[in-house]
């Protein structure tokens, strides 16, 4: 009877042994994982610092980390004036859900609070442009076409360009690449 009972133990150790071990195993992996994940969020993070999450008007926008954007030498129509939806509706399409790169001139903010900035955004598109446009061009919308092999354009000189707001310039900041 002695044996048996001594066999049972050793039995019972081995299992708990090899409980212990699989529960260290899987903690190593839980926290292996984990940390993985947080490094990847904080990247992700990173990566998103100048993604734009609102556009709020044709000259104004809110990025991921809540900042307030105005785009420097822009002024477009304001709330219930003629144009206002269509120079809000062309900078969404411009900028919306995209990563884009801010440029400082002279001044940090405006008297509310905004940055003021020139915003530069990526070509994504590869179609070709309609009828009559050149034929080294790229299309990003029904409205906007642009030449390939230039990897960004500057938002501000697009948006009077193509007639949705008009050249305003603040104080001390020259808009001499938005003319």
């Amino acid at each position: 009877m002695k044996t048996e009972t001594e066999a049972f133990k050793k039995e019972n150790l081995i299992i708990l042994a090899l409980l212990l071990v699989t529960f260290l195993i899987v903690v190593v992996i839980y926290f292996f994982v984990s940390a993985n994940y947080v490094m990847n969020f904080s990247n992700e993070q990173v990566d998103t610092e100048n993604f734009v999450i609102r556009v709020i008007d044709g000259d104004t926008f809110e990025l991921a980390s809540g900042e307030i954007v105005r785009l420097l030498c822009v002024d477009t129509p304001e709330e219930n004036q003629s144009g206002y939806e269509e120079a809000k509706q062309f900078l969404s399409e411009l900028i919306l859900n995209k990563k884009i790169r801010l440029e400082k001139n002279i001044s940090e903010k405006d008297k509310y609070g905004r940055l003021l900035r020139y915003v530069y955004v990526n070509q994504t598109n590869e179609n070709t442009c309609p009828a009559g446009e050149t034929s080294n061009s790229e299309i990003l919308s029904d409205s906007i076409c642009f030449s390939v092999g230039n990897p960004e354009f500057l938002v501000n000189k697009e948006i009077i360009s193509k007639g949705y707001g008009e050249l305003f310039e603040y104080g001390s900041d020259s808009c001499d690449n938005v003319r």
